[in-house]
């Protein structure tokens, strides 16, 4: 069978699957299929079911265009919940309607048309449509099942009646119809994934799952989030910032609370950034993810656990805000009140700090996913490590180990669950050449040598795809850089092509984080432009996570040269190897990985071409207008009080030796890297008479959303490389925007490209 390369209409025909839950018993799992719907441009999530034995095909649950998420099994395995946008059940829609008290409107009386996520619950027994349990005007967050499967705990934004109001004017659906003015006093007012912020605060709830009762379990001036109801139906942990001054830290701790909200207890106090909380199957203790130190984002996320019995117990939940804890517990007396004695009335003091062990330490490598309680002493994690997801097992001693893959390096994992009735284990694993499936294996099998071999696979819903597909082979390079470090980079290497063949050109496809790591899987682009004749080479630079701590803090406070010299040596190992065409060489990145384009042309020539992705390029213009102020300060200070080094690494320092091509492409709304940056980078090089272009991507944030703007990213990005020197681009296989000339852009020739003629001479 003649196979074919991979062409942008493909995007439309492949599905991803994700966010896997298994049942109790370990018999089956709920996960979701991600896909597109070409006519509508829109992507969707359904649930699907597959039994964990391999036998019998994935079954399909939910259908249509709704964005279903998160599901998750009631205790006694009959239920299966999970997050929704689609329409309201009818008798839902009559109860909102009586609440507001007109029936004729069907704006929602937030004013935000756009669907809200609500709790879904399939009677797994009974069979039928899942049936509606929330009606929150501002949706649910997240949710865990009580242990007797009665109930559900939730977290959702609780705006009082003043703060709907102005939802409602900012949103253009009071009285007027006109969009009022954004009131802001908060520090951190802006995330690029929900905007400007407002003082809304989220806060938890619980829902009787039989009659749709809810009661509101927790008030007050601080956010509550990630609720975890414990097996033993005791206590509901929850992470909050109780400092006083959240918009100015990245700090979270642990809180456990009563059903009934009587008592409370603090686990944590004041130094961590706790993530991701599971109860032991016991109830004794709680297993989370922190590093060391928040606001470094750089410090390796770890493993740790605390006991319940070592916590104290706190009366007064809405009290316990910004009353000087400390990471050695008690309180520090302020100015106004000097006497611990008098504050401890109000705030108990721990003798001592509810410990808290640090499990992954010895590894030094990054926790990247939940942990997975195995039993009462033993924990799974996912872990970062050289380049790989992969799953570790500890003990509450802290003797983690890598357990699975054991040999294979040529795949990486996305997901991992288990169940406590008969040790299965089902993992997430993506290749290269064939995406990401699900695949089922038992714990007791953890560890031994032919263990990557024993997995079950339960999912391929892009097999026939494959099959007729020619994919790139991914090969690990090591080299080493200019301070003679070992760096390590994956490289995609075009299909049918082997080493010893005539050198291709080169694309340098430099990551994002910097705290990631690229590893061997299924990425559309790279496969892409691996078809259209590219060797793709990824490095994982210094900066990089998944090659030890010291790896990833080396650039703290230093962006730019040591990436740029990890980055750059790549490039000539692979000219030396005579894989890579040294007049064809281009460069790309997203986010940090665009920020690195923007210094590797102001202090290199040797790229023909490049493409800036929603990346950055005048720093001290980036502090207080993107958000991540608290990343700035802790890595350079204010720059007001350190302008000087913000200055010589901010890309902009090499404006005057640029001399490269470059396409920049932004979103409108990119909060992360604002376009005011793509903007200030576009007019330096139209000054200075550089080939370039911007392409803004309208009502976008630090991302591109609808299968027809991928598409459109990947022709852009193709053209303007083909343009210059580049592999030939002759897909139309997809419908493009059209640009000012009135062409299609997948269409486009190399007159359309400012001065390309110019440039290759």
């Amino acid at each position: 069978m003649v196979r074919k390369k991979l062409c942008l209409a493909d995007l439309y025909r492949l599905k991803g699957v994700n966010q896997p839950a298994m049942a109790p018993d370990g018999k089956q799992v709920a996960f979701i299929v991600e896909g597109c719907l070409q006519k509508e441009n829109e992507r969707y999530q359904n649930l699907w079911l597959v039994r964990t034995d391999g036998n019998g095909a994935p079954h399909r649950l939910t259908r249509g265009k709704t964005s279903d998420s998160t599901p998750a099994w009631s205790q006694d395995g009959r239920f299966l919940a999970f997050l929704s946008t689609r329409e309201d059940e009818i008798e839902v829609k009559q109860a909102l309607e009586e609440k507001k008290g007109n029936s004729d409107k069907k704006d929602d009386e937030d004013g935000d048309d756009k669907p809200k996520p609500q709790i879904w619950v399939f009677d797994m027994e009974a069979g039928g449509e899942p049936r509606q349990l929330t009606m929150r005007e501002e949706g649910v967050d997240e949710f865990d099942w009580s242990a007797d499967s009665s109930q559900l705990v939730f977290s959702s934004r609780d705006p009082d009646k003043a703060q709907k109001e102005y939802l409602k004017s900012i949103r253009g659906k009071g009285k007027t119809k006109d969009k009022g003015p954004l009131v802001i006093d908060r520090m951190q007012h802006k995330h690029d994934s929900q905007g400007f912020l407002d003082d809304v605060r989220t806060h938890l709830f619980i829902v009787e799952r039989d009659n749709r009762t809810v009661k509101k379990l927790t008030s007050g001036p601080c956010n509550e989030t990630a609720p975890r109801w414990s097996p033993n139906g005791k206590w509901i942990a929850f992470i909050s910032n109780r400092t006083g001054d959240a918009d100015n830290n990245l700090r979270s701790d642990l809180w456990l609370i009563k059903p009934d909200g009587t008592v409370t207890r603090r686990m944590t106090f004041g130094d961590l950034a706790v993530g991701s909380p599971r109860w032991s199957p016991d109830s004794e203790h709680v297993a989370f993810i922190s590093n060391c130190k928040p606001e470094n984002g750089y410090l390796l996320q770890h493993l740790m656990v605390v006991s319940l019995e070592e916590s104290e117990e706190i009366h007064d939940l809405a009290q316990c805000v910004g009353k000087g804890w400390t990471s050695l517990g008690g309180v520090v007396p302020d100015d106004e009140d000097d006497d611990p004695a008098a504050r401890a009335r109000v705030y108990p003091v721990p003798e001592r700090r509810t410990p808290v062990k640090i499990l992954t330490l010895h590894l030094d490598r990054p926790v990247v996913g939940a942990p997975l309680w195995l039993n009462e002493e033993e924990i799974l994690v996912l872990m970062g490590d050289r380049g790989q997801t992969r799953l570790a097992k500890t003990s509450l001693l802290g003797d983690a180990r890598f357990v699975f893959p054991v040999n294979d390096r040529m795949c990486t994992l996305s997901y991992a669950l288990l169940d406590g009735a008969n040790g299965t284990l089902v993992l997430g694993v993506d290749r290269p050449s064939s995406g990401a499936n699900l695949f089922a294996l038992y714990t007791a099998d953890l560890g031994e040598k032919e263990v990557d071999k024993k997995a079950v696979q339960l999912t391929n819903f892009n097999q026939a795809i494959f099959d007729k597909l020619e994919t790139a082979v991914y090969q690990r390079v090591e080299y080493k850089n200019s301070d003679d470090k070992t760096i390590e980079a994956l490289v995609a290497l075009p299909p049918g092509w082997k080493p010893g063949n005539e050198p291709l050109p080169l694309l340098a496809d430099i990551h994002g984080g910097p705290m990631a790591y690229d590893s061997p899987s299924f990425r559309f682009d790279t496969q892409y432009w691996a078809a259209l004749g590219y060797i793709v080479l990824m490095v994982n630079y210094r900066g990089s996570t998944s090659y030890g701590e010291e790896f990833c803090t080396v650039i703290r406070g230093e962006w730019g040269p040591r990436e740029h010299d990890d980055l750059i040596c790549g490039v000539n190992t692979l000219i030396d190897r005579g894989w890579a065409d040294p007049q064809r060489l281009f460069c790309t990145g997203f986010s940090q990985g665009g920020i690195m384009t923007n210094w590797a042309i102001g202090h290199t020539d040797i790229f023909r071409a490049a493409v800036s992705e929603h990346g950055l390029w005048d720093y001290v213009a980036a502090f207080g207008t993107d958000d991540c102020h608290l990343w700035w300060q802790d890595d350079l200070g204010v720059p007001w009080q350190n302008e000087e080094q913000y200055r010589r690494i901010s890309p902009m320092s090499g404006a005057t030796k640029i001399n490269t091509p470059l396409l920049i492409m932004a979103g409108e709304h990119d909060w992360r890297c604002p376009l005011a940056q793509a903007e200030q980078l576009y007019i330096t090089l139209k000054k200075r008479g550089i080939p370039s272009r911007l392409v803004i991507y309208q009502n976008e944030k630090h991302a591109i959303s609808t299968p027809k703007r991928a598409i459109d990213r990947i022709s852009r990005i193709s053209q303007w490389f083909a343009a210059y020197g580049g592999c030939a681009f002759t897909d139309n296989a997809a419908e493009g925007y059209p640009d000012q000339s009135g062409k299609p852009q997948h269409n486009q020739i190399q007159e359309d490209i400012p001065n390309a003629g110019a440039a290759m001479k």
